[in-house]
């Protein structure tokens, strides 16, 4: 008679699957799960090992995120082409342990303008930066993304990299939860009025003569910026285009935006210095 081993006579303690009881033990998730389409903005991108890069991109679905393309960096690597920062790409991903990995990629729009002058990439490049600084890993928000697309796709059509650049800057904030108060001084409540006043980055707004010695790194704000911001907050990007603001008067509401910007990103935004360095180069487009 041949000895079998039978369940019954092992001992009780002693475990019949060795790695893991199938009984007991989920079975891992269908390849179908693990698949995910989004569309995204490429952000950034660094390179990682000899071929392979990690982007962060912005998209419809989770928001800010990193993933991994393997290869990349390789010239026949048509994933590393359509990756190209700032285009617009439909990706296809696989859940990975740490990063999502990238199968194929699809290009929606790669704003060639934006490689023909160096203020809209510029620009470009900055906007890019607020987003990437100023969101959170895995939280979508859909007005972030639509706005970021329009500006790029404007900003490559030739439209003034200057009125886009303080608009999405504004409409970011906004769209962040970070609204400026610009008819109420945030200090004592009162309305403003139509005299000169300052822009609190402390207060989140325009704030009134009496509050201004509270705060004496406030940005000094003419009739005509004041003006200016608000519409903008009124009237959107259309009219916007359609101002002629004094020079004076434009450098007071950059001044206040960007202050604003990095003061809620609590840390200075690089890309930004590259912008005003190339805004004091280049002629000035008005007539």
């Amino acid at each position: 008679m041949t000895w079998r081993e039978t369940p019954a006579a092992l001992p009780h303690s002693t475990p019949r699957f060795p790695f893991a009881d199938p009984r007991t033990t989920p079975m891992p998730d269908t390849l179908r799960d693990r698949l995910y389409s989004t569309e995204a903005i490429v952000l950034a991108r660094r390179n990682l090992g000899e071929a392979d890069r990690i982007y962060d991109i912005f998209s419809v679905r989770s928001g800010r995120k990193s993933i991994i393309a393997k290869g990349a960096r390789k010239a026949e690597s048509r994933n590393g082409r359509s990756l190209d920062l700032l285009n617009r790409v439909v990706v296809h991903l696989y859940r990975g342990r740490s990063l999502d990995g990238v199968r194929g990629v699809e290009t929606v729009a790669t704003h060639p303008g934006l490689r023909d002058g160096l203020q809209a990439f510029a620009a470009a490049s900055y906007l890019a930066d607020l987003v990437r600084v100023m969101t959170q890993e895995d939280e979508p928000n859909e007005r972030v993304y639509a706005l970021l697309a329009e500006t790029l796709a404007l900003l490559s059509d030739g439209v003034d990299p200057w009125s886009l650049t303080r608009y999405f800057e504004y409409a970011f904030l906004e769209a962040s939860g970070f609204q400026a108060q610009l008819h109420e001084c945030p200090t004592c409540r009162e309305a403003i009025t139509e005299q000169a006043n300052a822009f609190s980055v402390r207060e989140g707004g325009v704030i009134c003569p009496r509050c201004r010695a509270s705060d004496p790194g406030a940005v000094a704000l003419s009739v005509n910026a004041q003006k200016y911001l608000r519409t903008m907050q009124r009237d959107g990007l259309r009219r916007l285009l359609s101002l002629q603001l004094d020079e004076a008067s434009r450098q007071q509401v950059e001044r206040a935006l960007t202050d604003y910007v990095q003061h809620i990103a609590e840390r200075p935004i690089g890309s930004l210095a590259v912008l005003h360095a190339l805004q004091l180069k280049a002629p000035d487009p008005r007539p």
